[in-house]
């Protein structure tokens, strides 16, 4: 029975542990927000670049697996390119040992002041976005500590069980079971630092020595790559690549310190005085000196991974590459690329309004074509997006990432009713026996002008994002909808003069009230967002 009751608290922390950093992830996740693109959009401009970019990210989402997942998504869309990935792999090698070097600090009772002052934050500033973020994050960095303390002490009892002792005792002597066991529980957890938490804190009672733990972190290394393993079916060549890559990365620094391990534990012993601190340090030195050997060999790594698998690089070819679920891993950056998305099917709408102004005046063949492609890949834009968006987490959004999600999303509607709209009068223009009058056509080139310049405001609002502009678009939107009224009456003023003479100006009040909907849904887009 005491020992069910030892496993089930050592478990017990461990789930709490890995619930905490995951909870703290989000809450990173969230606050880092859209600082993360502009994290790995550095990461292109040198290896050093790349490698502090990984560091950073991975430190913020608290995961390199999260960090590499992130990165498949990214090569797949053809965003980031193999070599760039690579060197933010490296670099999240390093950043996964910062959660390591947390977890050694003995807090002791200390985590119960965090966990409080956290509640209190999130409880009572719930209004106040930074605050209550900084108490997410105290809370559950609290709840890390209490989770480290209670697996030692469920670890404490161990060190009476000369079974046990022995056991662990193995993997310093026979590093290859330390390596291998390391690399199951990490696979088993998919968090590598659980693996090392659990380490940690079983050598806080002496129950792990450093041997062992280091090759226990060895193994955690490996056996981290298995999700990506697993996520790269599906992909094209470079992110299957990409994923591969870290695995060759640990299996090769696997390889290089396990003649040394002995020596690289004398050595790591010199570093602190207690065990736990020995084993962060062992972490931290074996990773950053792993990163910083092979970034020399980056090349040659290409060119092995391309002998693993051969083929020439796929050109991205899909309407929206950049909607890869792998980088809805990350919330803050997936809203971001769906927005870039957003921006390509708002521009090729303003398009198409150029071009059917043009096709229903000169019936331009070529325009007309040209429309009629575009709007089928607005259409397959639109409802990729809408999928794309129902995926985005708004939980782990920001206050205004959450409010810019919604108003995208309803944007999305009217853009798609826009590019409708005008492929409506595209098919009007394509209508031989069309005719109009002259003052017919001189009306509507008017309401021509008002919508395209309801649109553009629209549009404007949707890449600045702020309601401010909310004032420039009553003007077209009025002026659009008035003259429609007007011009209406004069219309059939004209029909009854023609004393029942049909034909001319048939499809006037079906152009006129399609130029007044697209009036209407571009104040609606801006009227979206006008809460940010």
């Amino acid at each position: 029975m005491e020992t069910v009751t030892l496993i089930s608290q050592i478990l017990g922390g461990l789930v709490l542990f890995m619930f905490s950093i995951s909870r703290l992830s989000d809450t990173m996740k969230r606050v880092a927000s859209i600082r993360l693109k502009i994290i790995l959009e550095k990461a292109t401009a040198s290896p050093l670049r790349g490698m502090c970019a990984g560091t950073i990210v991975t430190f913020l989402v608290q995961s390199s697996s999260v960090t590499v997942l992130l990165l498949l998504g990214l090569v797949n869309a053809g965003i980031m390119n193999l070599t760039q990935a690579i060197y933010v792999i490296l670099g999240s090698e390093i950043g996964t040992t910062i959660t390591a070097q947390i977890v050694a600090f003995k807090i002791s009772v200390y985590f119960f002041p965090l966990i409080i002052a956290g509640f209190v934050l999130r409880v009572a500033f719930p209004t106040r976005e930074n605050l209550r973020n900084i108490g997410e994050a105290m809370f559950f960095l609290g709840l890390i500590f209490l989770s480290m303390k209670i697996m030692s002490d469920g670890a404490k009892p161990l060190k009476d069980y000369p079974l046990v002792l022995d056991i662990i005792s193995q993997f310093g002597r026979f590093p290859l079971y330390g390596i291998i066991i390391g690399a199951i529980f990490t696979a088993i957890t998919n968090s590598s630092s659980a693996t090392t938490s659990l380490v940690i804190a079983m050598s806080m009672e002496g129950v792990v020595n450093l041997t062992s733990g280091i090759a226990l972190i060895v193994g955690a290394n490996i056996g981290t790559c298995f999700l990506e393993l697993i996520a790269i079916m599906g992909t094209n060549l470079s992110a299957k690549r990409t994923g591969i890559a870290q695995f060759i990365i640990n299996l090769l620094g696997a390889l290089l310190i396990y003649p040394f391990i002995l020596p690289f534990s004398e050595l790591v012993a010199s570093t602190a005085h207690d065990i736990p601190r020995q084993i962060a340090n062992a972490h931290t030195f074996f990773n950053v000196a792993v990163s910083f050997i092979l970034l020399p060999f980056v090349s040659t790594l290409i060119f092995i991974l391309k002998k693993i698998i051969p083929g020439e690089d796929i050109i991205v070819t899909d309407i929206s590459p950049g909607l890869d679920e792998n980088i809805l891993k990350v919330p803050a950056l997936a809203l971001n690329q769906a927005e870039e998305e957003v921006h390509k099917m708002a521009f090729l709408t303003e398009e198409m309004l150029k071009l059917v102004r043009a096709a229903f005046f000169t019936r331009d063949r070529d325009a007309l074509k040209t429309i009629m492609e575009y709007e089928k890949i607005v259409d397959a834009l639109h409802n990729k997006l809408v999928d794309y968006m129902s995926k985005i987490s708004t939980l782990m959004l920001s206050d205004r990432d959450a409010t810019k999600k919604r108003a995208i999303v309803h944007s999305l509607a009217d853009i798609e009713r826009i590019a409708d709209l005008a492929e409506n009068l595209a098919e009007y223009a394509k209508l031989k026996d069309i005719v109009f009058s002259k003052q017919a056509i001189k009306e509507i080139e008017k309401s021509f002008s008002t919508a395209d310049s309801a649109y553009r405001v629209a549009v404007q609002a949707l890449k600045s994002k702020q309601g401010v502009v909310m004032t420039d678009v009553h003007l077209p939107e009025n002026i659009t909808a008035s003259p429609g009224q007007d011009h209406r009456k004069k219309h059939y003023g004209r029909q009854e003069q023609r004393n029942g003479i049909t034909g001319l100006d048939v499809f006037y009040p079906a152009v006129l009230r399609d130029l007044e909907r697209i009036g209407d849904h571009s104040y609606n887009i801006v009227e979206h967002f006008s809460d940010l």
